[in-house]
This record gives structure tokens, C-alpha cells and sequence, in this order.
């Protein structure tokens, strides 16, 4: 007998994707989930698994077509992003317009959207070799940032002082790039932390908008994200201002619904620089986090819009305390052998998602995929939240074998 239950493809079966699988499977979708990977964690809470990339549009579009799904969703994956809205106008179920999300999802075209409509973007250039650089370098004034055109996770990103470090940062960018292409762009000097978060687009509009205050273990890269807090610490007109460019870039895109992963920098004369717009949730736990804080819950929400049904937020409430998502990481390669969370800081832990198991491998925190698991936490006060942060990786501590 032919199943009855709507299907919702979901791409990617990692750790970041399991809530909102569950949350599909909860409401009595049957879920299929794919990626090249048949060992992620996602895919034994789906109903069906197939062993096929999720940047792999074509092969996407014929297995949502054979299977005759109602929706398609990328849930915390940029490399997805593309191909969902790929196959969701395709076959015309809801989505975004490809054009957009593949804009969104390449930083050389990202910064091209920017420039040609007037937003702030650091003088940049695109390049896919050092001798296509070095025809332009003396338009640039170092210290300069070196990025992969289409990688996330900050991984494959450097910071170059002079000429002669910059084939080890082109080779280090090219080990991320999928299509090898890199940028090259100015140095902006930040005011305040730089924001990171997720917005909640539906009908065109800005319906929920959550940016905290990023963090970052300068020590082990500066360019990583180890945390976000929750609320920000900016003010108010800043974010008034964000939220005002970031409507009109999402008018200019003609985005109809769906989680965005902001990044944003000010700079020190207030302008606002969109760094990033991912087409996708945040990943890192951010939509866990921004629910705990607000009830705002973006997870059923994403899953709810890409399957045709209005994505309602029910019992809004204000951020009253201090919230973080934690990322728990290591300064070291090694062997996982256990996670010690020191007990001045228990009261304060919301929940603790472990992504290595123990003899797992571990790798100096250079990326999002060297993520050793995500910490939720809850703080009565910002003198305790800094005290705890102060000192974050002694009270929540990875331990090598």
C-alpha cells in the first residue's frame, strides 16, 4: 500500500541536522535524508537513507523526482543550500530563487551583489591563482584575508601580512574550495565584536531576527567562531540599521521564506558591513540556543515553510538572561579521551552535545569541522557570564589520550 504521510527530503545527516530531522519525523513526515557520508549521525533517525552528495544537483533532482517528495530542505549546510533551491524550482515545491542562493553561497558573487547594489563590502578581488593575484596585488594594502569562495565554518581562511605568505594561504584556501576559486579582501577594524546569528524570512519579510555577539579563542584562530551570546551587547541602533539593510538585500533577492546564518562587522564610523548571508540555518546550535532564549523556534519553522505550511511563532518572550552556545574544541591534534566539565560551572549547562566519540580523532580547532561538540549554557548575570567565558575551556576541558 502506497505511503500516505508527506516526504521531505532533508540534506545532510550530521549532528547540526539531527534536531530538525527529529522535529520532521515528529510530525509524521517521512523523512529521507542524503549525503556521501552513510555513517553521519541523522541518517539512522530518517526513514530512508541514499548514499548521494548534496552538492550534486542533478543527482539530488533525480532521486527528489523518483521519489516524489513534497518538500526539499538544507538545514544547517551551506554546500546545500544551492541544490535544495535547485530542486525545489525544478520541481516546483517552496523555495528560493537558485540565482539568489547560489549568489549567497559564493563569496566572489556575494561581494559582486553587494558592490553593484551600494551596500558596504571590503575591496576584494577573485582569483583562482597566485599568478592571477599577483597581476593585481598593488591594489591591496595588507594585512589582507584569503578565503575559499564557497567553504563555511570559517575553515580555509588565513590572514596574510605580505606578499610572500600568500601561496601557503591560497594552497591552505584551495584544500576548501569545491569549485577552486578564492577571495581576497581587505581588512575591516571592528568596533565591537563581530555579530553572528539567524534571521527568519517568510512572505519576503523579516519575521524573527536573533544576531548575538560572536566570541573567538584568538589564541588557538581568531577567525573561528567558539561562541556566540545571546542578547547582543550593541546597541540598539545598530541593530535597527542591520536589520534595515539586511530587508533590503532580501527584497533585492526576491527570498521568499527560510533560516538565514547572518554574519555582520561594524566598523569603527558605525557602517555596517553584511559579511555573510547564508541561505541556511546557523549551524553550531544556533537555532537551539536562540529557542532557549525566546521560544523562538526555528528549527520547526524551517521545516514547516519548506513543506507549505505558514511558519507561526507562538510564545515569544524577551531575553531576560545570558545565553551561549559554546564550541568545545581543542588546541591540539589527538585522541578524544574525555570531556571534564568542572562543577563551579554545572548550574549554568542547558545541555552538552558531544560530535566525537571516545578514541575518536581530534584536530587544533582551524574550522567548524573541528567542532568537538556544542555547549548550550544559561547565565543569571553578565559578571557570571563573563567570569565562566572568561576561562571556558578549564571548566569545560577536552581531554586527549
Amino acid at each position: 500500500m502506497k505511503n500516505q504521510k508527506k516526504k521531505i527530503l532533508i540534506l545532510g545527516g550530521t549532528s547540526f541536522q539531527v534536531p530538525c530531522i527529529k522535529y520532521a519525523k515528529a510530525m509524521n513526515y517521512h523523512v529521507i535524508t542524503c549525503d556521501y557520508l552513510p555513517d553521519n549521525p541523522g541518517h539512522k533517525y530518517s526513514d530512508e537513507f541514499y548514499n548521494v552528495s548534496t552538492t550534486d544537483l542533478k543527482a539530488v533532482l533525480k532521486l527528489a523526482r523518483k521519489l516524489e517528495v513534497d518538500g526539499v530542505l538544507a538545514y544547517a549546510s551551506d554546500p546545500a543550500a544551492p541544490t535544495a533551491a535547485y530542486v525545489a524550482e525544478k520541481m516546483g515545491l517552496p523555495g528560493n530563487p537558485y540565482k539568489s542562493v547560489k549568489t549567497l553561497s559564493e563569496k566572489d558573487l556575494y561581494r559582486s551583489f553587494l558592490r553593484l547594489k551600494k551596500f558596504n563590502t571590503p575591496f576584494y578581488g577573485a582569483y583562482s591563482s597566485l599568478k592571477d593575484f599577483a597581476d593585481s596585488q598593488e591594489e591591496f594594502q595588507y594585512p589582507i584575508l584569503v578565503k575559499p569562495v564557497d567553504s563555511s565554518g570559517s575553515k580555509g581562511i588565513s590572514a596574510v601580512n605580505d606578499f610572500w605568505e600568500m601561496d601557503k594561504a591560497i594552497t591552505h584556501a584551495m584544500k576548501f574550495s569545491r569549485c577552486k576559486r578564492f577571495i581576497v579582501e581587505e581588512f575591516i577594524e571592528k568596533k565591537y565584536p563581530q555579530l553572528d546569528g539567524d534571521i527568519f524570512v517568510y512572505n519576503g519579510k523579516i519575521i524573527a531576527y536573533y544576531l548575538g555577539d560572536q566570541g573567538n579563542d584568538v589564541e588557538v584562530n581568531p577567525f573561528v567562531p567558539s561562541s556566540i551570546n545571546y542578547p547582543s551587547l550593541l546597541p540598539k541602533n545598530i541593530h535597527v540599521k542591520i536589520q534595515s539593510e539586511l530587508q533590503r538585500a532580501i527584497d533585492l533577492l526576491k527570498i521568499k521564506f527560510g533560516g538565514f546564518n547572518i554574519e555582520v562587522i561594524v566598523d569603527e564610523k558605525d557602517e555596517i558591513y553584511l559579511i555573510e548571508i547564508g541561505a541556511r540555518n546557523g549551524g553550531n546550535c544556533i537555532p537551539d540556543i536562540i529557542k532557549c532564549a525566546s521560544n523562538v523556534d526555528m528549527i520547526k519553522m524551517s521545516v514547516d515553510a519548506c513543506m507549505g505550511v505558514e511558519p507561526k511563532i507562538q510564545n515569544r518572550k524577551d531575553i531576560n538572561n545570558f545565553y551561549t552556545t559554546y564550541v568545545i574544541h581543542s588546541n591540539e591534534d589527538g585522541k578524544f579521551k574525555s570531556l571534564k566539565v568542572h562543577e563551579s560551572i554545572t548550574d549554568y549547562v542547558l545541555d552538552i552535545r558531544l560530535m566525537v566519540e571516545k578514541g575518536g580523532n581530534v584536530y587544533r580547532f582551524s574550522g567548524s569541522n573541528c567542532t568537538v561538540g556544542i555547549g548550550l549554557l544559561e547565565f543569571p548575570n553578565l559578571q557570571i557570564r563573563d567570569k565562566m567565558m572568561d576561562k571556558i575551556e578549564e571548566f569545560i576541558a577536552v581531554e586527549l589520550e
